[in-house]
C-alpha cells in the first residue's frame, strides 16, 4: 500500500507551486487551474507526470486535489513547478466531505441528526426522537 500525505490547500501551494494557465488567465484557484477538455486537456497530457495533480470529488463527498493525471470523478487539473514524490499519494482536502452517521457510516442530512446522540441518523438512532 502507498503511503499518504495530507497537505492543507496552503501548503501545498507553498510546496509545489501551481503554475499560472497561460491559456485562461480567469481560470479557478487564482488561475490555476486547467480544464477537462480542449486546448486545455490537451495541454496537460503533454507535460511530465510527476508535475500533474488532478482536483476532484472523493467518495465522501469532498472535493479534493491528488498528485497524478487521473480521469475518473475530475473537475479540473494542476501543474506545478515541483514534482512529487511518486512513493506517496498526496492529497488536499478542498472541500469537506458529507457528514456520516457514526454508527452506520451512510451519509446523512444534517437536518435529521438525533439530538440525544452526536451524528447518528434517524435508522440508528435508539432514543425514540425518530418520528
Amino acid at each position: 500500500m502507498i503511503p499518504l500525505i495530507e497537505l492543507t490547500d496552503d501548503e501545498w501551494f507553498d510546496t509545489y507551486k501551481p503554475i499560472k494557465n497561460h491559456i485562461d488567465p480567469t481560470a479557478s484557484f487564482d488561475g490555476c487551474m486547467f480544464e477537462t477538455y480542449g486546448d486545455e486537456l490537451e495541454f496537460i497530457k503533454n507535460q511530465k507526470e510527476l508535475y500533474i495533480w488532478t482536483y476532484g470529488d472523493g467518495d465522501d463527498g469532498g472535493t479534493y486535489i491528488w498528485n497524478g493525471y487521473h480521469v475518473v470523478n475530475r473537475i479540473g487539473y494542476f501543474l506545478t513547478e515541483v514534482p512529487f514524490d511518486d512513493k506517496f499519494v498526496t492529497q488536499i482536502m478542498i472541500g469537506e466531505p458529507d457528514p456520516e452517521c457514526s454508527r452506520c457510516l451512510d451519509p446523512i442530512n444534517i437536518d435529521y441528526i438525533c439530538e440525544s446522540y452526536d451524528m447518528v441518523c434517524r435508522d440508528c438512532c435508539k432514543c425514540g426522537c425518530n418520528p
